[in-house]
């Protein structure tokens, strides 16, 4: 690895003072336990697989790293690692009740969230030239690396029993909406939305609920504070006051995306989803190769994001 630039795929990738690469201690000391060099592990359940350093450019424009799991090398399981996320109608019932009661709404990001649950898979690595002095050890993952396949769900096993100590309940008809009556006032509900790590937040005080996810269970939390932008969608007031959510940044980013792939802006005038005298169901043009396959996959995702958030 030159220690100036990294290759990844598509970019020529600087390591800067901005980016975050985990050493191979501070690997060793969040996510394994050490075995000892040439050490085996526990008994014969646990398999070996492969772990790899994944680099990305946030929205913020910071670099970070960050240590994934390869879990497609292990077995599929036999029970269900689904973990449910919050509907967006969901979302829009919590921004209209806290209104309704006058309530703040905040948002935030818990990060690494999965490094903050423990992995029940047995699995183990042996220790390559990103961990420094420990090439060879062999080390069991014990946390929730990203990866793994059950690693959603203890994420969200471990959050969930976060909320059940600060007295919230899951709302029957909408599991990752959580609620707890407001003690001091009695008149309402306090509501905690749940989208994997991000978080949105009505509360009369959700600052000490904030506090608390800090101080008690040493949550790293980013992006805290009234809810402006949450899940690709702007929020903001109109002139009356009114709350209101658009995904303008969002179309934004895909506009700027679709010129990085095209060359042009895309045009903003259409009469009909396709050009006159086009028929698709005759088309005989050679079929996409991965790459495009990739970036049509993304446009389309992107556009049915953009039309569920409306």
């Amino acid at each position: 690895m030159d220690l100036k630039y990294l290759r990844t795929t598509n970019m020529l990738y600087p390591l800067t003072k901005e980016m975050e690469i985990p050493d191979g201690r501070q690997l060793l000391t969040w996510n394994f336990h050490d075995c000892g060099k040439g050490g085996k592990p526990p008994s014969d359940e646990y398999k070996r697989i492969r772990v790899h350093l994944v680099y990305a450019v946030k929205h913020d424009g910071k670099h970070k790293a960050g240590c994934v799991a390869d879990g497609h090398l292990t077995e599929v399981p036999v029970e269900s690692v689904y973990s449910g996320v919050v509907s967006l109608r969901g979302l829009r019932m919590v921004l209209f009740l806290a209104e309704l009661n006058g309530l703040e709404t905040w948002a935030t990001d818990i990060g690494n969230a999965y490094l903050e649950a423990k992995t029940s898979e047995k699995v183990y690595i042996i220790a390559g030239d990103e961990f420094g002095d420990l090439v060879g050890h062999t080390l069991l993952i014990y946390k929730a690396l990203y990866g793994l396949r059950s690693s959603g769900l203890r994420w969200h096993e471990r959050f969930s029993d976060v909320l059940r100590d600060l007295g919230f309940e899951p709302c029957v008809a909408e599991p990752n909406i959580c609620l707890r009556r407001n003690e001091e006032y009695g008149d309402h509900y306090e509501y905690v939305a749940v989208y994997v790590d991000d978080l949105a937040i009505a509360m009369r005080d959700p600052q000490s609920f904030v506090e608390t996810l800090i101080g008690t269970y040493k949550f790293k939390l980013k992006g805290t504070g009234n809810i402006a932008f949450h899940l690709g969608c702007d929020f903001f007031r109109d002139p009356d006051g009114t709350l209101c959510m658009a995904p303008k940044k969002y179309i934004e980013r895909m506009a700027a995306n679709y010129e990085k792939f095209f060359g042009s802006k895309p045009k903003t005038i259409y009469s009909a989803p396709l050009d006159k005298d086009d028929h698709p169901e005759l088309d005989t043009s050679p079929l996409l190769d991965e790459k495009d396959v990739s970036m049509y996959q993304s446009l389309i995702g992107s556009l049915q994001w953009t039309i569920s958030l409306g």
